[in-house]
C-alpha cells in the first residue's frame, strides 16, 4: 500500500530493479550458449538494411569469431554439465561437469525482447577509466564495446535501446562484444517477465546476454550432484 502513495513513487523502480535481479539469480536458469547462433543471414539483412557498409563489415567479421569461442566453450565446459548457475549478484556463472567446476565471470551485455523487437545495451560506468587496464573491470561487459563506438563513430554501439529486426541482430552485437573483450563466449538467459503497463498478470519473453570470461577450473566439491539441470538450447 505504501509505494501507491505519490511520496514513494520514486522507490518504485529501484525496488523493482531489486525484486528482477533476486528472482534471476533465485530461479532455475535456461541456458542457451551452446549450440552457438549461427546467423542465416549476413549483417546488413538481419539489421534491415539499416547499417552503413563499414558497420556491417565489421559485424560480419565478428561472427566467424563467435562460433569458433562458442564451440570451444561447449566442447570444453558446457557439453555433458551436471549443474549450471548463473550468479547475479557476483557477476558469475558456474558450471559442474565431470568432477570439475568451472567458475566465469560473467558480465551483463544487453536485454533483448522478442515481442517488440527492443535491444538494450547494460549501462555501463565509470566510462573514463575504461582506459585503464586496473580499472576495466569496473565497468560492465559491454563497456568496451561502446567505447569502441564512440571513437569509430558506430552508431548502433552507442545508441542505449534500439529497435532491431531480428535477433540475429542481436548476436551479432554481443559476438562483436565478445570478440572485442577476447571472451570465452556468450550466455543467454530466458526469462518470462510481467509486462510494464500490460495488464493484470500479462507476461513477456526477456532474453539476457552475458559475456563468459577468465575461467577457473576446480575439482568439484565431493558429494554436490545435479539438483537443478539447464536445458541445453
Amino acid at each position: 500500500m505504501l509505494l501507491n502513495h505519490g511520496f514513494a513513487q520514486p522507490l518504485q523502480q529501484p525496488l523493482r530493479t531489486l525484486l528482477l535481479a533476486t528472482l534471476i539469480s533465485a530461479l532455475p536458469l535456461a541456458a542457451s550458449a551452446n549450440p552457438p547462433m549461427v546467423p542465416q543471414h549476413d549483417a546488413q539483412t538481419a539489421f534491415g538494411g539499416a547499417l552503413p557498409a563499414r558497420d556491417a563489415a565489421l559485424l560480419d567479421a565478428s561472427i566467424a569469431f563467435h562460433i569458433e569461442r562458442q564451440q570451444l566453450l561447449n566442447s570444453q565446459h558446457l557439453a555433458g554439465s551436471q549443474l549450471r548457475t548463473l550468479d547475479f549478484f557476483n557477476k558469475t556463472f558456474t558450471v559442474l561437469r565431470g568432477g570439475k567446476r568451472t567458475v566465469f565471470d560473467a558480465e551483463l551485455l544487453g536485454t533483448w525482447w522478442p515481442e517488440s523487437k527492443r535491444w538494450a545495451w547494460e549501462a555501463v560506468e565509470r566510462v573514463p577509466d575504461l582506459k585503464d587496464p586496473k580499472r576495466k573491470s569496473f565497468a560492465t561487459g559491454s563497456a568496451l564495446t561502446r567505447l569502441y563506438g564512440r571513437e569509430h563513430g558506430i552508431d548502433i554501439l552507442q545508441t542505449d535501446t534500439t529497435q532491431l529486426a531480428s535477433e540475429e541482430a542481436a548476436w551479432y552485437l554481443c559476438a562483436l562484444t565478445a570478440q572485442l573483450n577476447q571472451a570465452s563466449g556468450v550466455l543467454v538467459s530466458i526469462s518470462s517477465e510481467l509486462v510494464a503497463g500490460g495488464s493484470e498478470g500479462q507476461k513477456t519473453v526477456v532474453k539476457r546476454y552475458y559475456l563468459l570470461s577468465h575461467p577457473k577450473v576446480t575439482d568439484a566439491p565431493t558429494g554436490v550432484t545435479s539438483k537443478t539441470q539447464s536445458p541445453a538450447r
